[in-house]
């Protein structure tokens, strides 16, 4: 089942002395947050007043954050914001979508682990899966033919240099 809320970046600091948070952003553009109408921090909901970026953070103001003694105690913390809020391009998927399913192998058809972590390099994001042993393969297309959440797996065509 899909998550309903989703990790979309760590508080880092207070931004100012009127509640301004700074946020090291967990989404493609931190612009995004702009988009959000309501984020969890902490198990506390609050809807977002205003967002905007600075280098590659955002700073963002929460509905009843108003100095740096209410915005203090949020630092450190991650926020959550619903799935909905989050805009997402045809054939992308959320990171937290894709953590858990098969790894298949496309020529084979046999689950070979689990996608555990999927980092982010600036050249391209490497999955991480775990099986018999551990692999990381590069989220391009000479190792990735296809994501099927709904049949729950990613097809990875395996190189006999990896090792198959």
């Amino acid at each position: 089942m899909k998550q309903p809320l989703l990790e979309v970046g760590r508080i880092l600091n207070t931004h100012g002395v009127r509640g301004e948070l700074k946020v090291d952003p967990w989404l493609d553009d931190p612009a995004v947050f702009s988009c959000l109408t309501r984020v969890e921090v902490n198990g506390t909901s609050y809807a977002v007043r205003s967002a905007r970026v600075q280098g590659r953070f955002a700073l963002v103001t929460l509905e009843g954050i108003h100095s740096i003694d209410d915005a203090v105690p949020l630092k450190g913390r991650v926020a959550l914001a619903p799935r909905e809020d989050i805009p997402i391009a045809p054939g992308a998927h959320f990171v937290a979508d894709l953590i858990g399913l098969d790894a298949v192998d496309a020529e084979t058809g046999k689950i070979f682990g689990k996608v555990v972590e999927i980092h982010e390099f600036p050249a391209q994001d490497v999955y991480e899966v775990l099986g018999e042993k551990r692999w990381m393969l590069p989220d391009v297309p000479e190792y990735v033919e296809g994501i099927d959440e709904e049949a729950g797996c990613v097809r990875f065509h395996l190189a006999e240099e990896l090792g198959q």
